[in-house]
């Protein structure tokens, strides 16, 4: 009967162990695993413009990314001229060709349309972009990682796309403000000639 208890215990000391083991892998994996990743977000320097982005969110670089669309994406997809003027679909960049190196945090950032072209040719529906890559400098090259990501541009209906470009405000103040000054410089000169 005791045989049989200690029996147990080993058994179950081995399942923790071998938990312990994959759990501390799945941590690693994490902290040193790439994950690429596509979505859409405002262009905060230019108003109205939607720009899709392509990121590596995860600890380590990603190589040789490419993509796959669960429906073609659209490319320059700004103001329609006409009603029957349907953007073209994308055919070049990023998307297309792949990326063969992403570091950690890196961004690829595409100027994509603006929400009418863009809604005119997505409609309601997303559109899901997978990703596949490989680790980069790791010794399990065979090995390829994928991520799904889901682009929608409904989401972008009445948002605020005021101009936050504040750089070229505040350049634009400065080019006043110049121009002033160079105004008054010459009012004065002219004033100090008129006395001589």
């Amino acid at each position: 009967m005791q045989i049989e208890w200690v029996n147990w215990v080993s058994v179950f000391m081995a399942l923790i162990a071998t938990a312990s083991t994959i759990i501390t892998y799945a941590v690693y994996r994490s902290s040193t695993d790439p994950e690429v990743i596509v979505y859409a977000d405002t262009d905060k320097k230019r108003p109205s413009v939607i720009i899709l982005i392509i990121e590596n969110i995860g600890k380590g670089p990603a190589e040789n990314i490419s993509f796959k669309t669960s429906r073609e994406l659209p490319e320059k997809a700004f103001g329609i001229k006409e009603p029957d003027d349907m953007p073209k679909a994308m055919s070049s960049g990023p998307i297309t060709t792949g990326i063969p190196y992403l570091a950690p945090s890196q961004k690829v950032i595409i100027t994509w349309g603006q929400y009418g072209g863009l809604k005119k040719y997505i409609g309601r529906d997303n559109i899901v972009v997978k990703a596949q890559y490989k680790r980069a400098n790791s010794k399990f090259r065979f090995k390829e990682l994928d991520s799904s990501s889901q682009i929608f541009v409904e989401a972008f209906y009445q948002t605020d796309i005021s101009d936050l470009n504040w750089d070229r405000k505040i350049s634009e103040t400065l080019i006043k403000t110049n121009e002033q000054l160079q105004n008054i410089d010459k009012a004065i000169k002219k004033l100090g000639s008129e006395e001589v």
